[in-house]
């Protein structure tokens, strides 16, 4: 985590075998990082977040830039995902999701709620009843939380993604992540999301359960 460190990897007959390795260093990371359905963008930002950024003493020719080489990297691996990265998956809200609704509108009913939950859940549902035109911006989120003592229910809706985590009501725990564009590889399914979302709906209508929401 310190951006200052550095360290030697060893000293190379030629310019060719040190850029050889500079390179291996950089393909290491980005196979081990890499999932089918990743795009490169996010390839990318996992380096820049978590990558080593390998140079050569003295320099060469031709010039090694390891970020210019985990850029092209990125776009090889990441392909086929880039290529349908912009295409909706679903015309209208999710069927999957279809449940949240009713979350919605049993929270929206609690007598307790606050002006920022209020509106945060507003902004849920403008979402949803407006899917896909009405999504958060890029890099904004909206957020609400249920909870009482171990149970908890949370759900994230991003601009481009949905994401519920359920534990301490169902046998088991819920962790479900659908994507609203590309292929879908990255999409996670664990857990009953229906039976998930039908107990969230029933916590929101319970005043024990603590209602948090952000957007």
């Amino acid at each position: 985590m310190d951006e200052g460190l550095r360290y030697k990897v060893g000293s190379f007959a030629s310019y060719r075998e040190a850029l050889a390795r500079a390179k291996a260093i950089v393909d290491e990371f980005l196979e081990g990082s890499y999932q089918p359905g990743m795009t490169s963008k996010e390839l990318f930002e996992g380096y820049v977040g978590f990558g080593e950024d390998p140079f050569i003493v003295p320099a060469g020719e031709p010039h090694f830039s390891a970020w210019d080489y985990v850029r092209a990297r990125c776009k090889e691996l990441c392909r086929d995902e880039d290529a349908v990265a912009s295409v909706l998956r679903y015309p209208v809200w999710p069927l999957e999701l279809e449940g949240f609704r009713a979350v919605l509108l049993a929270a929206l009913g609690r007598k307790e709620l606050g002006a920022i939950e209020r509106k945060a859940l507003e902004a849920f549902r403008r979402a949803i009843e407006g899917y896909p035109n009405a999504m958060p911006c890029e890099n904004r989120w909206y957020w609400l939380r249920l909870e009482c003592g171990n149970a908890a229910f949370t759900i994230y809706l991003y601009s481009n993604r949905f994401k519920l985590y359920a534990d301490g009501t169902l046998q088991a725990s819920v962790k479900w992540e659908l994507r609203f564009f590309g292929s879908g590889q990255r999409d996670c399914r664990v857990g009953d999301a229906v039976t998930a979302l039908e107990e969230m709906r029933q916590a929101a209508l319970d005043p024990v359960f603590t209602l948090k929401a952000r957007a």
